[in-house]
């Protein structure tokens, strides 16, 4: 009998804490987890027959997360173990994945009011926080990555952080945004000698800075709206 059968038959109690989802998630952060640890956890309980991790690995059959968005009904309740109540509970996680995909597929940013709108809970944050936001020559969203995280000022950031993933997504345009937590929207003379700085990279290595912006409690500063870059 295989490694997997073994495990999938135990009882979750009976495994080793490394090997149980939500203890591993409290001590290494739930991006530690595998698709199938994740739908464990969403999934809450197996059968009789089989633990919840492999009640998830049968659901999945190898993929990942993503194929749940073409799952049917009629498709899960031929898993056995699989009745109507989990069933629904597959097909709910299936329909926020179509939700967000839709949601990122309508995502345009034509202005630093979409932007901000996008953004604005960085607002809220209590320490200083970078991200690039990717797109493409639509101004479409592709993608957005935390570049930098508790600087006391942007001469910390580093460009090489904000290219890599431009590179990765094949974009065209790039957003920058950051928090002043406890100040004013208005940037530093740091803050204007950074952006130029990434100007200039940007045009270098093929892409378009599109935007820098800082925002605060009171709102937002656009470096594009102000003609500052």
């Amino acid at each position: 009998m295989g490694f997997k059968k073994v495990l999938y038959r135990k009882k979750i109690k009976e495994l080793p804490e490394e090997l149980l989802p939500r203890e591993k998630a409290l001590r290494y952060g739930i991006e530690s987890l595998s698709d199938v640890e994740l739908l464990a956890i969403l999934l809450g309980q197996g059968t009789k027959d089989m633990n919840v991790l492999g009640l998830a690995d049968k659901i999945l059959q190898g993929k990942s997360l993503e194929s749940l968005k073409n799952i049917t009904l009629e498709e899960l309740l031929k898993i056995k173990g699989i009745g109507k109540a989990k069933a629904l509970q597959v097909l709910a996680i299936s329909e926020i994945l179509k939700r967000i995909e839709e949601e990122e597929e309508k995502l345009l940013f034509s202005s630093p009011d979409d932007v901000y709108k996008h953004i604005k809970w960085l607002a809220k944050e209590k320490q200083e926080k970078m991200i690039a936001i990717y797109t493409n020559t639509m101004n479409q969203f592709l993608g957005e990555e935390t570049v930098a995280i508790g600087s006391v000022n942007v001469v910390n950031v580093k460009p090489r952080d904000i290219f890599i993933p431009a590179l990765r997504y094949n974009a065209y345009g790039i957003i920058l945004v950051h928090n002043h937590p406890e100040g004013e929207c208005e940037p530093s003379k740091e803050d204007i000698q950074f952006t130029q700085m990434i100007k200039n990279l940007s045009i270098q290595m093929g892409f378009e800075l599109l935007d820098h912006i800082i925002v605060c409690k009171k709102g937002y500063f656009s470096f594009a709206s102000n003609r500052a870059i």
